[in-house]
Protein backbone atom coordinates (compact mmCIF):
# COMPACT_ATOMS: atom_id res chain seq x y z
CA UNK A 1 0.00 0.00 0.00
CA UNK A 2 2.84 2.40 0.86
CA UNK A 3 4.52 1.74 -2.48
CA UNK A 4 1.27 2.47 -4.31
CA UNK A 5 0.82 5.77 -2.51
CA UNK A 6 4.40 6.78 -3.27
CA UNK A 7 3.93 5.80 -6.92
CA UNK A 8 0.72 7.84 -7.08
CA UNK A 9 2.43 10.90 -5.62
CA UNK A 10 5.30 10.54 -8.07
CA UNK A 11 2.96 10.28 -11.06
CA UNK A 12 0.96 13.25 -9.83
CA UNK A 13 4.12 15.35 -9.48
CA UNK A 14 5.30 14.40 -12.98
CA UNK A 15 1.91 15.28 -14.46
CA UNK A 16 1.77 18.69 -12.78
CA UNK A 17 5.36 19.56 -13.79
CA UNK A 18 4.63 18.47 -17.36
CA UNK A 19 1.64 20.80 -17.56
CA UNK A 20 3.54 23.71 -15.99
CA UNK A 21 6.42 23.31 -18.46
CA UNK A 22 3.89 23.07 -21.29
CA UNK A 23 2.42 26.42 -20.21
CA UNK A 24 5.87 28.02 -20.02
CA UNK A 25 6.79 26.68 -23.43
CA UNK A 26 3.68 28.06 -25.16
CA UNK A 27 3.32 31.36 -23.33
CA UNK A 28 4.66 33.28 -26.31
CA UNK A 29 2.45 31.61 -28.91
CA UNK A 30 -0.76 33.08 -30.22
CA UNK A 31 -2.87 29.97 -29.68
CA UNK A 32 -6.47 29.67 -30.74
CA UNK A 33 -8.78 32.64 -30.21
CA UNK A 34 -11.36 32.27 -27.49
CA UNK A 35 -14.94 33.39 -27.82
CA UNK A 36 -17.04 34.36 -24.87
CA UNK A 37 -20.65 33.51 -25.70
CA UNK A 38 -22.88 31.77 -25.04
CA UNK A 39 -22.02 30.33 -21.65
CA UNK A 40 -22.78 26.69 -21.03
CA UNK A 41 -24.13 25.78 -17.60
CA UNK A 42 -22.03 23.69 -15.24
CA UNK A 43 -22.90 20.06 -14.70
CA UNK A 44 -25.54 19.38 -12.12
CA UNK A 45 -23.69 16.98 -9.84
CA UNK A 46 -23.33 18.31 -6.29
CA UNK A 47 -19.52 18.23 -6.03
CA UNK A 48 -18.40 18.32 -9.67
CA UNK A 49 -18.58 21.38 -11.88
CA UNK A 50 -17.88 20.89 -15.57
CA UNK A 51 -15.65 23.75 -16.83
CA UNK A 52 -17.45 26.43 -18.80
CA UNK A 53 -17.48 25.69 -22.53
CA UNK A 54 -16.79 28.55 -24.94
CA UNK A 55 -17.83 28.90 -28.55
CA UNK A 56 -15.29 29.83 -31.22
CA UNK A 57 -17.07 32.71 -32.96
CA UNK A 58 -13.86 34.71 -33.34
CA UNK A 59 -12.84 32.24 -36.05
CA UNK A 60 -15.08 34.35 -38.29
CA UNK A 61 -12.25 36.90 -38.23
CA UNK A 62 -9.57 34.33 -39.08
CA UNK A 63 -11.44 31.23 -40.29
CA UNK A 64 -10.10 27.80 -39.46
CA UNK A 65 -11.07 24.40 -40.75
CA UNK A 66 -14.03 24.27 -38.36
CA UNK A 67 -15.50 27.41 -39.93
CA UNK A 68 -15.58 25.81 -43.38
CA UNK A 69 -16.98 22.63 -41.85
CA UNK A 70 -19.76 24.54 -40.10
CA UNK A 71 -20.72 26.25 -43.38
CA UNK A 72 -22.10 22.94 -44.61
CA UNK A 73 -24.25 22.44 -41.51
CA UNK A 74 -27.73 23.94 -40.96
CA UNK A 75 -27.63 27.51 -39.68
CA UNK A 76 -30.02 26.73 -36.82
CA UNK A 77 -28.03 23.74 -35.61
CA UNK A 78 -25.71 24.29 -32.63
CA UNK A 79 -23.61 22.02 -30.47
CA UNK A 80 -21.01 21.97 -27.70
CA UNK A 81 -18.60 19.06 -27.45
CA UNK A 82 -15.94 18.75 -24.76
CA UNK A 83 -13.77 15.89 -23.57
CA UNK A 84 -11.66 16.36 -20.47
CA UNK A 85 -9.02 14.05 -19.08
CA UNK A 86 -7.35 14.97 -15.81
CA UNK A 87 -5.35 13.76 -12.85
CA UNK A 88 -5.96 15.16 -9.43
CA UNK A 89 -4.94 15.05 -5.82
CA UNK A 90 -7.92 14.74 -3.46
CA UNK A 91 -7.62 15.33 0.28
CA UNK A 92 -10.84 13.69 1.54
CA UNK A 93 -12.09 11.03 -0.85
CA UNK A 94 -14.73 9.67 1.57
CA UNK A 95 -16.09 13.13 2.47
CA UNK A 96 -15.76 12.34 6.16
CA UNK A 97 -15.96 14.95 8.88
CA UNK A 98 -13.28 13.45 11.15
CA UNK A 99 -11.01 10.98 9.33
CA UNK A 100 -9.50 12.49 6.19
CA UNK A 101 -8.11 10.04 3.60
CA UNK A 102 -6.35 11.36 0.51
CA UNK A 103 -5.80 9.68 -2.85
CA UNK A 104 -4.67 10.17 -6.42
CA UNK A 105 -7.51 10.05 -9.00
CA UNK A 106 -7.64 9.85 -12.78
CA UNK A 107 -10.79 11.23 -14.45
CA UNK A 108 -12.26 11.23 -17.94
CA UNK A 109 -15.26 13.43 -18.69
CA UNK A 110 -16.86 13.63 -22.17
CA UNK A 111 -19.80 16.03 -22.49
CA UNK A 112 -21.94 16.50 -25.63
CA UNK A 113 -24.83 18.94 -26.20
CA UNK A 114 -26.72 19.06 -29.51
CA UNK A 115 -29.47 21.61 -30.14
CA UNK A 116 -31.65 23.15 -32.84
CA UNK A 117 -33.22 26.60 -32.88
CA UNK A 118 -36.83 25.90 -33.80
CA UNK A 119 -38.00 29.50 -33.41
CA UNK A 120 -36.16 32.77 -32.92
CA UNK A 121 -34.05 32.35 -29.75
CA UNK A 122 -35.97 29.19 -28.81
CA UNK A 123 -34.02 25.91 -28.92
CA UNK A 124 -34.56 22.28 -28.14
CA UNK A 125 -31.52 20.20 -27.25
CA UNK A 126 -30.22 16.95 -25.80
CA UNK A 127 -27.21 16.42 -23.56
CA UNK A 128 -25.10 13.40 -22.60
CA UNK A 129 -22.09 13.22 -20.32
CA UNK A 130 -20.06 10.58 -18.48
CA UNK A 131 -17.93 10.97 -15.35
CA UNK A 132 -15.48 8.13 -14.70
CA UNK A 133 -13.02 8.31 -11.79
CA UNK A 134 -10.25 5.76 -11.21
CA UNK A 135 -8.75 5.80 -7.69
CA UNK A 136 -5.22 4.51 -7.16
CA UNK A 137 -5.37 3.64 -3.46
CA UNK A 138 -9.10 2.97 -2.92
CA UNK A 139 -10.40 0.71 -5.66
CA UNK A 140 -13.85 0.42 -4.08
CA UNK A 141 -14.51 4.05 -5.08
CA UNK A 142 -13.74 3.30 -8.74
CA UNK A 143 -16.83 1.14 -9.27
CA UNK A 144 -19.60 3.70 -10.05
CA UNK A 145 -19.67 5.30 -13.49
CA UNK A 146 -22.01 8.30 -13.67
CA UNK A 147 -23.94 8.82 -16.91
CA UNK A 148 -26.57 11.42 -17.71
CA UNK A 149 -28.96 11.68 -20.68
CA UNK A 150 -31.18 14.76 -20.86
CA UNK A 151 -33.55 16.63 -23.13
CA UNK A 152 -34.20 20.33 -22.73
CA UNK A 153 -35.84 23.53 -23.91
CA UNK A 154 -34.01 26.86 -23.92
CA UNK A 155 -35.13 30.46 -24.48
CA UNK A 156 -32.77 33.44 -24.82
CA UNK A 157 -33.64 37.08 -24.20
CA UNK A 158 -31.42 40.01 -25.21
CA UNK A 159 -31.86 42.60 -22.48
CA UNK A 160 -29.16 44.89 -23.91
CA UNK A 161 -26.24 44.51 -26.33
CA UNK A 162 -24.08 43.45 -23.36
CA UNK A 163 -26.62 41.56 -21.24
CA UNK A 164 -28.33 38.26 -22.00
CA UNK A 165 -30.96 36.29 -20.07
CA UNK A 166 -31.47 32.58 -20.64
CA UNK A 167 -34.34 30.39 -19.42
CA UNK A 168 -33.76 26.66 -19.45
CA UNK A 169 -35.69 23.52 -18.59
CA UNK A 170 -34.11 20.07 -18.60
CA UNK A 171 -35.38 16.57 -17.91
CA UNK A 172 -32.73 13.91 -17.47
CA UNK A 173 -32.07 10.37 -16.34
CA UNK A 174 -29.01 9.66 -14.19
CA UNK A 175 -27.25 6.28 -14.04
CA UNK A 176 -24.73 5.58 -11.29
CA UNK A 177 -25.30 1.92 -10.45
CA UNK A 178 -27.34 -0.99 -11.83
CA UNK A 179 -29.74 -1.00 -8.89
CA UNK A 180 -30.03 2.80 -8.49
CA UNK A 181 -32.42 4.83 -10.64
CA UNK A 182 -32.40 8.63 -10.47
CA UNK A 183 -34.24 11.18 -12.63
CA UNK A 184 -34.29 14.97 -12.44
CA UNK A 185 -36.43 17.87 -13.59
CA UNK A 186 -34.25 20.99 -13.71
CA UNK A 187 -35.57 24.49 -14.47
CA UNK A 188 -32.97 27.24 -14.47
CA UNK A 189 -32.23 30.87 -15.31
CA UNK A 190 -28.89 32.48 -16.24
CA UNK A 191 -28.01 36.17 -16.47
CA UNK A 192 -24.83 36.98 -18.42
CA UNK A 193 -23.11 40.36 -18.55
CA UNK A 194 -20.22 41.34 -20.83
CA UNK A 195 -18.30 43.80 -18.66
CA UNK A 196 -15.54 44.23 -21.25
CA UNK A 197 -14.18 42.30 -24.24
CA UNK A 198 -12.01 40.38 -21.76
CA UNK A 199 -14.34 39.97 -18.79
CA UNK A 200 -17.68 38.19 -18.41
CA UNK A 201 -19.69 37.75 -15.24
CA UNK A 202 -22.79 35.62 -14.85
CA UNK A 203 -25.26 34.37 -12.25
CA UNK A 204 -27.26 31.17 -12.44
CA UNK A 205 -30.18 29.80 -10.42
CA UNK A 206 -31.51 26.31 -10.98
CA UNK A 207 -33.71 23.88 -9.12
CA UNK A 208 -32.89 20.16 -9.27
CA UNK A 209 -36.01 18.11 -8.46
CA UNK A 210 -35.10 14.44 -8.09
CA UNK A 211 -37.24 11.34 -8.27
CA UNK A 212 -36.92 7.68 -9.08
CA UNK A 213 -38.58 7.66 -12.50
CA UNK A 214 -38.35 9.89 -15.54
CA UNK A 215 -40.66 12.94 -15.35
CA UNK A 216 -41.79 11.87 -11.85
CA UNK A 217 -40.26 14.39 -9.45
CA UNK A 218 -39.70 15.52 -6.81
CA UNK A 219 -40.16 12.35 -4.79
CA UNK A 220 -36.64 12.06 -3.31
CA UNK A 221 -35.06 15.48 -2.93
CA UNK A 222 -35.07 19.14 -3.98
CA UNK A 223 -31.71 20.86 -4.55
CA UNK A 224 -31.50 24.58 -5.33
CA UNK A 225 -28.18 25.67 -6.91
CA UNK A 226 -26.97 29.27 -6.66
CA UNK A 227 -23.98 30.01 -8.90
CA UNK A 228 -21.95 33.12 -9.64
CA UNK A 229 -18.96 33.10 -11.96
CA UNK A 230 -16.53 35.19 -13.96
CA UNK A 231 -14.26 34.60 -16.94
CA UNK A 232 -11.27 36.74 -17.83
CA UNK A 233 -9.02 36.40 -20.89
CA UNK A 234 -5.58 37.89 -21.41
CA UNK A 235 -4.03 36.96 -24.70
CA UNK A 236 -4.51 33.22 -25.05
CA UNK A 237 -4.84 32.68 -21.30
CA UNK A 238 -8.21 32.19 -19.67
CA UNK A 239 -8.95 32.57 -15.96
CA UNK A 240 -12.18 31.20 -14.51
CA UNK A 241 -13.65 31.63 -11.03
CA UNK A 242 -16.96 29.95 -10.15
CA UNK A 243 -18.73 29.50 -6.83
CA UNK A 244 -21.86 27.39 -6.21
CA UNK A 245 -24.00 27.07 -3.10
CA UNK A 246 -26.09 23.87 -2.96
CA UNK A 247 -28.84 23.26 -0.41
CA UNK A 248 -30.05 19.64 -0.48
CA UNK A 249 -33.50 19.01 1.02
CA UNK A 250 -33.89 15.24 1.51
CA UNK A 251 -35.18 13.93 4.83
CA UNK A 252 -37.32 15.64 5.89
CA UNK A 253 -39.56 16.08 3.92
CA UNK A 254 -38.82 13.03 1.71
CA UNK A 255 -38.47 9.50 3.10
CA UNK A 256 -37.02 7.82 -0.03
CA UNK A 257 -33.96 10.04 -0.47
CA UNK A 258 -30.48 8.64 -1.25
CA UNK A 259 -28.70 9.47 1.02
CA UNK A 260 -31.46 9.96 3.56
CA UNK A 261 -29.93 13.14 5.06
CA UNK A 262 -30.15 16.82 4.10
CA UNK A 263 -26.98 18.92 3.90
CA UNK A 264 -25.45 22.10 2.48
CA UNK A 265 -22.30 22.54 0.44
CA UNK A 266 -20.23 25.19 -1.32
CA UNK A 267 -18.14 24.24 -4.35
CA UNK A 268 -15.55 26.69 -5.71
CA UNK A 269 -13.54 26.36 -8.93
CA UNK A 270 -10.50 28.42 -9.86
CA UNK A 271 -9.01 27.48 -13.23
CA UNK A 272 -6.21 28.68 -15.51
CA UNK A 273 -6.12 27.35 -19.07
CA UNK A 274 -4.03 27.92 -22.19
CA UNK A 275 -4.23 26.48 -25.74
CA UNK A 276 -1.69 23.82 -26.66
CA UNK A 277 0.22 24.80 -29.83
CA UNK A 278 -0.33 22.90 -33.08
CA UNK A 279 -3.28 21.04 -31.54
CA UNK A 280 -6.47 22.94 -32.42
CA UNK A 281 -9.31 23.05 -29.88
CA UNK A 282 -7.09 21.54 -27.18
CA UNK A 283 -6.15 23.40 -23.99
CA UNK A 284 -4.17 22.51 -20.91
CA UNK A 285 -5.49 23.57 -17.52
CA UNK A 286 -4.85 23.60 -13.80
CA UNK A 287 -7.87 23.81 -11.50
CA UNK A 288 -8.23 24.12 -7.75
CA UNK A 289 -11.56 22.98 -6.28
CA UNK A 290 -12.24 23.38 -2.55
CA UNK A 291 -15.52 21.82 -1.32
CA UNK A 292 -17.16 22.65 2.02
CA UNK A 293 -19.99 20.54 3.49
CA UNK A 294 -22.05 21.26 6.62
CA UNK A 295 -25.37 20.27 8.22
CA UNK A 296 -24.73 16.69 7.12
CA UNK A 297 -25.00 15.28 10.65
CA UNK A 298 -21.61 13.58 10.19
CA UNK A 299 -22.87 11.25 7.44
CA UNK A 300 -19.95 10.00 5.34
CA UNK A 301 -20.11 11.20 1.75
CA UNK A 302 -21.72 14.58 2.50
CA UNK A 303 -19.59 15.88 5.40
CA UNK A 304 -16.26 17.55 5.99
CA UNK A 305 -14.05 19.55 3.68
CA UNK A 306 -12.35 18.28 0.52
CA UNK A 307 -9.67 19.92 -1.62
CA UNK A 308 -9.01 18.85 -5.21
CA UNK A 309 -6.12 19.95 -7.39
CA UNK A 310 -6.60 19.08 -11.07
CA UNK A 311 -4.19 19.09 -13.96
CA UNK A 312 -5.09 17.92 -17.45
CA UNK A 313 -6.15 18.70 -21.00
CA UNK A 314 -9.54 19.49 -22.48
CA UNK A 315 -10.75 19.38 -26.06
CA UNK A 316 -13.65 21.68 -26.97
CA UNK A 317 -15.55 22.13 -30.21
CA UNK A 318 -18.60 24.37 -30.42
CA UNK A 319 -20.88 25.71 -33.14
CA UNK A 320 -23.42 28.48 -32.45
CA UNK A 321 -26.53 29.20 -34.48
CA UNK A 322 -25.65 31.41 -37.44
CA UNK A 323 -29.11 32.49 -38.63
CA UNK A 324 -29.29 35.47 -36.24
CA UNK A 325 -25.78 36.59 -37.22
CA UNK A 326 -26.62 36.27 -40.93
CA UNK A 327 -29.78 38.38 -40.53
CA UNK A 328 -27.79 41.02 -38.66
CA UNK A 329 -25.12 41.12 -41.38
CA UNK A 330 -27.79 41.50 -44.09
CA UNK A 331 -29.31 44.46 -42.24
CA UNK A 332 -25.89 46.06 -41.80
CA UNK A 333 -25.11 45.69 -45.53
CA UNK A 334 -28.47 47.21 -46.39
CA UNK A 335 -27.83 50.18 -44.10
CA UNK A 336 -24.39 50.70 -45.66
CA UNK A 337 -25.85 50.73 -49.18
CA UNK A 338 -28.54 53.22 -48.19
CA UNK A 339 -25.92 55.52 -46.66
CA UNK A 340 -23.90 55.34 -49.88
CA UNK A 341 -26.97 56.38 -51.87
CA UNK A 342 -27.58 59.36 -49.59
CA UNK A 343 -23.97 60.52 -49.79
CA UNK A 344 -23.76 60.20 -53.58
CA UNK A 345 -27.03 62.08 -54.21
CA UNK A 346 -26.38 64.74 -51.58
CA UNK A 347 -30.12 64.83 -50.81
CA UNK A 348 -32.20 63.59 -47.89
CA UNK A 349 -33.25 59.97 -47.85
CA UNK A 350 -36.14 59.48 -50.30
CA UNK A 351 -39.40 58.03 -48.99
CA UNK A 352 -39.95 54.30 -49.42
CA UNK A 353 -42.01 52.95 -52.29
CA UNK A 354 -44.68 51.67 -50.00
CA UNK A 355 -45.09 55.11 -48.34
CA UNK A 356 -45.11 57.38 -51.45
CA UNK A 357 -45.79 56.53 -55.12
CA UNK A 358 -43.24 57.52 -57.74
CA UNK A 359 -45.57 60.11 -59.21
CA UNK A 360 -45.09 62.22 -56.08
CA UNK A 361 -41.37 62.68 -56.87
CA UNK A 362 -40.17 65.67 -58.92
CA UNK A 363 -40.00 65.15 -62.66
CA UNK A 364 -36.27 65.84 -62.82
CA UNK A 365 -35.63 63.21 -60.17
CA UNK A 366 -37.88 60.74 -61.96
CA UNK A 367 -36.13 61.16 -65.33
CA UNK A 368 -32.55 61.34 -64.02
CA UNK A 369 -30.23 58.41 -64.53
CA UNK A 370 -29.57 56.30 -61.39
CA UNK A 371 -26.18 56.57 -59.73
CA UNK A 372 -23.86 53.54 -59.53
CA UNK A 373 -24.67 53.23 -55.84
CA UNK A 374 -28.40 53.11 -56.67
CA UNK A 375 -27.78 50.45 -59.30
CA UNK A 376 -25.86 48.40 -56.73
CA UNK A 377 -28.66 48.84 -54.21
CA UNK A 378 -31.31 47.86 -56.79
CA UNK A 379 -29.35 44.78 -57.83
CA UNK A 380 -28.90 43.74 -54.20
CA UNK A 381 -32.62 44.26 -53.60
CA UNK A 382 -33.56 42.21 -56.68
CA UNK A 383 -31.22 39.45 -55.59
CA UNK A 384 -32.70 39.21 -52.09
CA UNK A 385 -36.38 39.49 -52.99
CA UNK A 386 -38.66 40.09 -56.02
CA UNK A 387 -40.73 43.33 -55.94
CA UNK A 388 -44.43 42.95 -55.23
CA UNK A 389 -46.96 43.35 -57.98
CA UNK A 390 -48.13 46.69 -56.56
CA UNK A 391 -44.63 48.11 -56.91
CA UNK A 392 -44.45 46.97 -60.54
CA UNK A 393 -47.76 48.71 -61.23
CA UNK A 394 -46.52 51.88 -59.56
CA UNK A 395 -43.35 51.78 -61.68
CA UNK A 396 -45.33 51.39 -64.88
CA UNK A 397 -47.73 54.16 -63.86
CA UNK A 398 -44.85 56.47 -63.06
CA UNK A 399 -43.20 55.83 -66.41
CA UNK A 400 -46.50 56.50 -68.19
CA UNK A 401 -47.07 59.76 -66.32
CA UNK A 402 -43.58 60.98 -67.00
CA UNK A 403 -43.83 60.64 -70.81
CA UNK A 404 -45.93 63.81 -71.41
CA UNK A 405 -43.50 65.88 -69.42
CA UNK A 406 -40.64 64.56 -71.50
CA UNK A 407 -42.35 65.28 -74.83
CA UNK A 408 -43.21 68.81 -73.65
CA UNK A 409 -39.57 69.51 -72.89
CA UNK A 410 -38.54 68.24 -76.36
CA UNK A 411 -41.10 70.46 -78.07
CA UNK A 412 -39.87 73.52 -76.18
CA UNK A 413 -36.28 72.75 -77.21
CA UNK A 414 -37.33 72.40 -80.87
CA UNK A 415 -39.15 75.74 -80.82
Amino acid sequence: MTQRIQLAKALCSVAFFFIIFSFIGVSGSQGEPTSLSPIELPSLTPVDLTPVNMNREQQLLSPGYTYYLFQNLPNRLWFNVSAETSQRYESNVFFSRTRYVSDYVYRILPNVTLGYETFKKVSIYCNYFVIKDVFVGHHQLTFPTTQSLAGGLRRDFTISPLTNLQLDFQARELWQSSHLHQADLIPGITLTRFVSPRLIVYANLLLQMRGQYYFVAPTREIDPFYTIGSLYTRGSWMFTAVGTLVTNFRHPPFNDAIPNQSNNSIVCDFEVSHPIPKLPNLVGFIRAEPIFNWNGNGVQGISGMDFRLFGGVRMTLAKPTYNASIDKLKQQLKDVNVNQVDQSSGMPEPPSRSAEPHSALPAAETNSEPSPAEIQLDSATKTNSEPPATEIQLDSATKTNSEPAKSKEESLQNN
